[in-house]
């Protein structure tokens, strides 16, 4: 017994000794100018969480934040010589609430505080797919496409095409019905050709049968803010915001103009998933 008491006694002079040490080198490092510029400027480049906003059916994502990661920051800046607002090194925050929390309710609009819009096509068969893809990439624009079970599993090539060009590729049906096990299948097949998890399901309007079996997959639902059948330019034109989810029909009839009359508003088109982000972009 009486020789475990050198051994305490040796190992609290070393915690003790490591507990005053950090303490000195705590108190030196806040009194280090790059230290108290790094406290008095951090608020300027800190950005608040936004809560994801849900009322009774719908829900809009929210937006991560970020906060100075004071000591990798001060680390970066000793290292460097001097105070650098560049050299900030940030931790990403998620807000109180996320659309992740909502998967029982539908998505129909991005957020209101970006210029960022998204094109979806719902595709049941070929129609014009390949002209589509071909307007997409000479415009060097990405959409998202969502694709029956049967037309995936039967338009392996053109589909690759599609994603070897950045287009986002979910399912949205299998045979126009919503089968859970068939759907699963296609989600399977789907990530063997993505190698991606899907995130995301398509209702035209509010559909108790898809937003329940893609709750329980935990997929998001969306309905388009903007859903085009005919006249679809002037429908785009008399709709178009932040945020907007924009339907078309996967046929080429007025894609051109559509885009570039987006863009002309000022619209950067984006993937549904760049939409919906609720992280920060690296």
């Amino acid at each position: 017994m009486k020789k475990i008491y050198p051994v305490i006694l040796t190992l609290l002079l070393i915690y003790f000794s490591f507990y005053y040490t950090n303490k000195v080198v705590g108190l030196i490092k806040s009194k280090d100018p790059i230290m108290v510029k790094i406290e008095k400027e951090k608020e300027n480049y800190e950005v608040k969480a936004v809560n994801a906003k849900v009322d009774n059916k719908n829900v809009i994502p929210g937006k991560n934040g970020k906060v100075v990661n004071e000591s990798e920051s001060f680390k970066k800046m000793k290292s460097y010589g001097e105070y650098n607002d560049e050299l900030y090194v940030f931790d990403e925050v998620e807000p109180t609430v996320s659309m992740d929390d909502y998967y029982d309710k539908y998505i129909s609009l991005g957020r209101n505080d970006s210029n960022k819009v998204s094109i979806v096509f719902k595709v049941e068969k070929n129609d014009s797919l390949e002209d589509v893809l071909n307007i997409l990439k000479n415009n060097n624009v990405n959409a998202a496409f969502f694709l029956d079970g049967v037309f995936l599993n039967n338009n392996k090539d053109i589909i690759s095409k599609a994603i070897k060009h950045g287009n986002e590729i979910e399912v949205l049906s299998y045979d126009s019905s919503y089968d859970k096990v068939f759907f699963e299948d296609s989600l399977h097949k789907l990530f063997n050709l993505t190698k991606k998890e899907p995130k995301f399901c398509y209702a035209d309007y509010d559909r108790k049968e898809v937003l329940l079996l893609c709750d329980r997959l935990g997929l998001h639902t969306i309905i388009p803010t903007i859903n085009t059948s005919i006249n679809s330019f002037s429908l785009i034109k008399d709709k178009l915001q932040s945020g907007s989810i924009i339907s078309l029909k996967s046929n080429s009839n007025n894609l051109n103009t559509i885009i570039n009359y987006i863009k002309q508003r000022g619209y950067n088109l984006v993937t549904l998933e760049n939409l919906l982000l609720e992280q920060l972009e690296k």
